[in-house]
């Protein structure tokens, strides 16, 4: 009796030969397709998320800046109306390094600037002995310790406070028909600041009193 060929085993061999090539192909797309367009997907997410994050940070550092700045300009316009100089520059320039772009606080610096240009002028005139002579209208209040007719008097009596320290003028006034010689130690853009600062100047005379000229 012959024996008959078993081909019971071909079809599991197949089986697992169309398994492996299946799994194979899986394996394939998943490493070489599919997780790359994940990972670009992935990045591509991070990468939005970190532009918007920095977006974000960036409009709240911005409107946190402009209210810092508003704060600046506001500080920095009451010094200068109280003509402290010094104090309204730096808050000018602390405004205009938070906002490059502003015109407004660097026109300002420009004006505080020149008066503190003209500030060292004075000084130095102070530290020579120098006495000025005013002879226009300058809308400015200026401290009155004398009034003369006679310019020799007044000059010296202006020489004197200048070699003591002080910044004198001499204000060329005409009043009442009578052209005055009025010795000034101080002048300042409001009424109120030129009579507060008078009282310094009592000791010098008993009769100290404000010239708007």
């Amino acid at each position: 009796m012959s024996e008959q060929p078993n081909h019971s085993g071909k079809p599991a061999v197949l089986f697992v030969i169309v398994v492996f090539v299946l799994a194979v192909l899986g394996g394939a797309w998943y490493w070489f397709l599919y997780r790359p367009g994940q990972d670009v997907k992935e990045k591509a997410r991070q990468e939005q998320a970190a532009r918007e994050e920095a977006e974000n940070k960036a409009a709240l550092l911005k409107a946190q800046n402009k209210i810092k700045y508003d704060e600046l300009i506001q500080n920095a316009d009451a010094e200068f109306q109280l003509e402290n100089w010094g104090k309204a520059q730096s808050l000018y320039s602390e405004a205009s390094s938070l906002f490059p772009g502003e015109q407004y606080p660097k026109d300002q610096l420009a004006l505080v600037n020149a008066q503190l240009d003209e500030l060292a002028a004075l000084e130095a005139k102070r530290t020579a002995g120098v006495v000025e002579t005013v002879s226009s209208r300058t809308g400015r209040f200026y401290i009155i310790l004398s009034s003369s007719i006679d310019d020799d008097l007044a000059m010296d009596f202006a020489n004197k406070l200048a070699q003591e320290g002080h910044n004198v003028k001499i204000i060329q006034h005409d009043a009442d028909k009578l052209f005055y010689y009025r010795v000034s130690v101080g002048d300042y853009a409001t009424r109120e600041r030129a009579e507060s600062a008078s009282t310094a100047f009592s000791n010098y005379s008993n009769d100290i009193w404000v010239l708007k000229y």
